[in-house]
């Protein structure tokens, strides 16, 4: 068996930005999906998957490690957010691929999953407004979940008045009222924040209990996790802009995250995957991957989740759910208890509608974000 032909597929979803890559065998009806999704550089990552293919093609798709390794190191610039989700969504891929020669899961085919179903929270996105997150807690509620993750900083500068803390605070206390005092919300800061700034908003949420504060500071600023680490009482969760083992090697080494939320999309795709859960392991952390995009990622992180011993809870959209059944033969829905099941089929237990992906060209998706003053502000 050999790989026969490598197509990227961009496409514009109602959230953002999407990028699917189908790997063919020579095997009449043999392939595999994989998701390599970078929104706001979706042609970027196609460009780089056409790239990947030459170095590829007519290799044997079961010989994972050795095509990971051909891809990784083919250049002598390696890494970066493009080049490594181009191959982060081959190599997912790959795995369905060998996961539906066997008629295995891809969970099955990593050791066997070590739980049956999945904790997930809700995203519930960007909002300044606390009564607008008492009506997406009721609504993600409803549906089953049980944990939430909200984003409420407004645009802010490196110092900042009360005013921003307060607003930023009062959303938090509407998300706790909702919640009730037994379930679990966290507050994802976008790397929006100085370390100065992110030191004091933690101090005035702490008393609302947020299960984890996310990218408190940029993520190109080891330096400013550190400080941010030292003195924070509630966990630090780190990790959808880095990318593979060794971005990570210093963030656990010094034990500045309690989570580490690489994305599987991105990071190096499900072989690498398993290598930082692995590493995370072994320091004591949890490992809660990112996963805010389309639905071939849902798939392969929920196969990551059953089978990471210290997965902790999966990130999930709750909404855009009929665009995605429309897409994707796989649509996560929690069950009563906030519980997410391990897709069924072999591989990643996932199809796609081509038809229908290749209708979704028309769109673009650009997220901006301005200061009081009109200067620029990270998204």
């Amino acid at each position: 068996m050999k790989i026969a032909k490598i197509t990227p597929y961009v496409c514009y979803s109602p959230i953002s930005d999407l990028v699917f890559v189908k790997v063919e065998t020579d095997e009449p009806g043999l392939f595999g999906w994989g998701e390599c999704s970078l929104p706001t550089k979706p042609h970027g990552v196609a460009g780089a998957v056409r790239d990947l293919e030459k170095l590829i093609v007519g290799a044997d798709p079961e010989k994972v490690e050795w095509i990971w390794q051909r891809m990784y190191r083919h250049a002598y610039w390696r890494g970066g957010p493009i080049q490594t989700s181009a191959l982060s969504g081959i190599d997912m891929a790959l795995w369905d691929i060998k996961g539906k020669a066997a008629g295995r899961s891809v969970a099955a085919l990593l050791g066997g999953p070590v739980r049956d179903r999945i904790k997930a929270y809700a995203n519930l996105g960007l909002s300044l407004d606390p009564g607008e997150f008492r009506e997406r807690v009721a609504s993600a509620l409803d549906m089953g979940f049980t944990a939430v993750k909200i984003y409420p900083l407004p645009a802010v500068a490196m110092t900042e008045g009360r005013a921003s803390v307060r607003q930023i605070v009062a959303c938090c206390e509407a998300v706790r009222d909702a919640l009730g005092s037994d379930l679990d919300y966290a507050i994802d800061m976008h790397g929006r924040s100085s370390a100065s700034l992110a030191i004091v908003i933690e101090d005035a949420i702490r008393h609302t209990g947020p299960l984890w504060i996310e990218e408190p500071v940029p993520a190109e600023s080891n330096a400013a996790l550190e400080r941010v680490a030292q003195q924070s009482k509630t966990p630090i969760a780190v990790g959808e802009r880095l990318f593979t083992r060794w971005a990570f090697r210093e963030v656990l080494e010094n034990e500045w995250a309690g989570i580490i939320q690489p994305d599987v999309a991105n990071a190096g795709g499900i072989s690498e995957m398993v290598r930082l859960a692995a590493l995370a392991e072994m320091y004591g952390v949890n490992f809660a991957p990112h996963n805010p995009n389309g639905p071939v990622q849902a798939a392969a992180s929920l196969n990551l989740a059953a089978y990471a011993q210290n997965f902790s809870m999966l990130e999930t959209r709750h909404t855009n759910i009929e665009w995605t059944a429309k897409l994707s033969s796989y649509v996560p829905r929690v069950d009563a208890d906030g519980y997410l099941a391990l897709p069924a089929g072999p591989g990643l237990g996932v199809e796609i509608d081509e038809a229908f992906l290749v209708s979704q060209t028309e769109g673009q998706w650009i997220p901006e974000s301005f200061r009081a003053d009109g200067s620029i502000a990270d998204w």
